[in-house]
């Protein structure tokens, strides 16, 4: 698949992810961004670290919303003393935390099937600044040895001490930002060197450059980039019908299936 349409297929996520609120809607659209890392046979452990990863940002998401909702109307699901978890706000959190891990997954997905160099390729074709094609393309290929080196940092601090959750929540919370300092020197060092690096050389950010590879749209790209973007503009038309609805600024009678299904399922 050509990498603009990986670009295109993003775009539309985002999309997707901005303009659908219901949970059921939200959690399909993660499980359509979760596909291509199973083709991709992403290996087991990183299967397991990403489900603890998601479970963490449900839960943390969900509790945080559900205590804090201050919207009305309300309907308390449990109460702990003076607190109260609501309903209104556990479906709130669930959206919101879905939405992050459908983003998350296709960005995931994006950085892991494309190499740099064709997403730098992609970029240029698509008419984006040489210098933020090259930024992003760099952040691109850092990405593997950051997360490398914070697998380096965490296998060192494991063999010093007694795991980190036999600590209490907050001394957990405070290690976990202290391994991220050697990553962050390493990573500034990085950024120093590959600065210095093409300060040598004579690096000019407005010289005109020719790709080697270049890069051919096929029939099959363009008809999942008119899918996804049919699909994609006839949620947002949807929303937005419904928003002048809701906000009383435009009612059509004809319109009243496609604004009940809005409201239940989008």
């Amino acid at each position: 698949m050509d990498p603009r349409t990986r670009l295109g297929l993003l775009s539309c996520v985002g999309m997707l992810a901005i303009c659908l609120d219901a949970p059921i809607s939200l959690a399909l659209l993660a499980g359509c961004c979760v596909l291509p890392l199973v083709w991709l046979r992403v290996s087991a452990v990183w299967w397991r670290r990403g489900l603890v990863a998601v479970l963490t940002v449900v839960w943390s998401t969900v509790i945080s919303q559900g205590l804090f909702y201050a919207e009305q109307p309300r309907v308390s699901l449990l109460q702990l003393g003076p607190l109260h978890l609501y309903r209104e706000g556990v479906m709130h959190g669930l959206a919101q935390s879905l939405r992050f891990i459908a983003l998350s997954l296709a960005g995931i997905g994006l950085t892991v099937s494309t190499p740099p160099d064709r997403l730098y390729a992609a970029l240029l074709a698509l008419r984006v600044p040489f210098g933020l094609a090259l930024m992003a393309s760099t952040a691109l290929r850092f990405l593997p040895e950051l997360g490398e080196q914070m697998q380096v940092v965490r296998r060192a601090r494991r063999h010093r001490g007694r795991p980190a959750w036999q600590r209490a929540p907050w001394r957990w919370l405070a290690l976990e930002v202290t391994l991220l300092r050697p990553v962050v020197a390493r990573a500034w060092r990085r950024a120093q060197r590959l600065a210095e690096s093409l300060d040598a050389r004579g690096f000019d950010p407005v010289a005109p450059r020719a790709v080697r590879r270049p890069l051919h749209m096929r029939a099959r790209d363009w008809a999942v980039l008119w899918a996804a973007g049919v699909l994609a503009s006839g949620v947002v038309t949807a929303r937005l019908l419904y928003l002048l609805y809701t906000s009383e600024t435009w009612y059509w009678p004809a319109l009243r299936p496609l604004y009940g299904f809005t409201r239940n399922w989008l």
